[in-house]
């Protein structure tokens, strides 16, 4: 997908499932009820293409990932909430503990001389997630996305009759799935259907 048909893609999306919300209120749904639906379909939309086109190019598409901060400034402080500032705090220190999940390896791999264990557009993406999820949400994404991402990769090998141990992991695909089950959980919880 070129640059350009990515950042149309995202803004049609953006713009369908915000006239969707207002039809909804329309229809009688409350307002904060709305946009909480809009921000859901928004970043579950934005993970999808992430996912999608690191799978098949190897590349963390720019316009998904602002649409994705985005939503999750909006699922942050008014979603979550309760205010704007812990709404802030959340999303500054899970974009933290993304972007350090990411950097210290590639900086000790790259002063011990070995390959990056990372690519740069990974610790954007980890930095996204970690402003969508907070920390304590990153960190239950992360494992579980690392899973997906490795069963993906192990079952792509063998469907080309090559060893699992080859050949480059896109942690798009398996990130996006991770942090989409937090966030499903999340949303779930938040509508009184939680784990708590």
């Amino acid at each position: 997908m070129r640059p350009a048909s990515s950042r149309d893609a995202a803004l049609v999306w953006m713009g369908v499932v915000f006239l969707l919300g207002g039809m909804a209120m329309l229809a009688g749904l409350p307002e904060t009820a709305a946009l909480s639906l809009v921000v859901l379909a928004w970043a579950s939309g934005a993970l999808w293409r992430i996912g999608g086109i690191d799978a098949r190019r190897l590349r963390i598409d720019s316009w998904w990932l602002f649409l994705l901060a985005g939503s999750s400034t909006l699922w942050q402080v008014q979603v979550i909430g309760p205010d704007m500032v812990d709404g802030s705090l959340r999303m500054f220190w899970g974009s933290v503990v993304g972007i350090l999940v990411g950097l210290v390896p590639i900086l000790a791999a790259e002063a011990l001389g070995w390959r990056w264990p990372f690519q740069p557009g990974d610790v954007l993406l980890f930095g996204a997630l970690g402003w969508l999820l907070g920390p304590v949400g990153l960190l239950w994404a992360l494992p579980v996305g690392s899973a997906f991402a490795l069963a993906r990769h192990a079952w792509l090998q063998r469907r080309r009759g090559r060893s699992w141990l080859q050949g480059y992991v896109p942690l798009g695909p398996g990130m996006a799935a991770g942090a989409g089950l937090v966030l499903a959980a999340a949303a779930l919880d938040l509508a009184g259907h939680g784990f708590g």
